[in-house]
C-alpha cells in the first residue's frame, strides 16, 4: 500500500472510533454534509506540471475538447501525408521527365507501337 492509502485507513478508524459518543444530532448534520459534498459535481480536470513547481497547475478542460484536438491532430497529419506524397511524386515525375528530355530519341518515338519492341532488340547502347 501507498502512504497515502494507509494514511485515509488510519484517519477512518480512529474517525469512526469516537462516532458511537457522538450526539444523534451531531451526527445526522456531518451525515447530510458528506452526501451533498459527494453530491456535488466536479468539473473535468487535466493537471499540467510546471518546470520547478511541485504542485500539478489545475487547467479545466472539458472532455469533447480533448478529443476535437486529438481530430484536429489527425486531420492534419493526413493532410500533410497527402501534400508530402504529391511532393515525391512530382519529383519523381520530373526526373523521368529530365531524363526524355536529356535522351536523344524524338517524342514520337515513344508513341510508337513498335518501340517497345525495337528495345527489346535494341543493342545495349552502353555497352557500346
Amino acid at each position: 500500500m501507498n502512504e497515502n492509502t494507509e494514511f485515509g485507513y488510519k484517519t477512518r478508524q480512529i474517525l469512526n472510533e469516537g462516532v458511537d459518543t457522538l450526539d444523534r444530532k451531531v451526527a445526522t448534520r456531518l451525515y447530510e454534509a458528506r452526501q451533498a459534498a459527494l453530491n456535488v459535481e466536479r468539473p473535468a480536470v487535466m493537471g499540467l506540471r510546471l518546470a520547478g513547481i511541485g504542485h500539478g497547475v489545475e487547467i479545466a478542460v472539458f472532455p469533447h475538447v480533448r478529443n476535437l484536438l486529438a481530430i484536429v491532430a489527425l486531420s492534419v497529419g493526413a493532410v500533410g501525408t497527402y501534400y508530402w506524397d504529391a511532393y515525391e511524386q512530382a519529383r519523381e515525375f520530373e526526373e523521368i521527365d529530365s531524363a526524355l528530355l536529356a535522351d536523344e530519341l524524338p517524342p514520337a518515338a515513344y508513341l510508337d507501337r513498335g518501340f517497345h519492341a525495337w528495345l527489346e532488340y535494341a543493342p545495349d547502347s552502353s555497352s557500346q
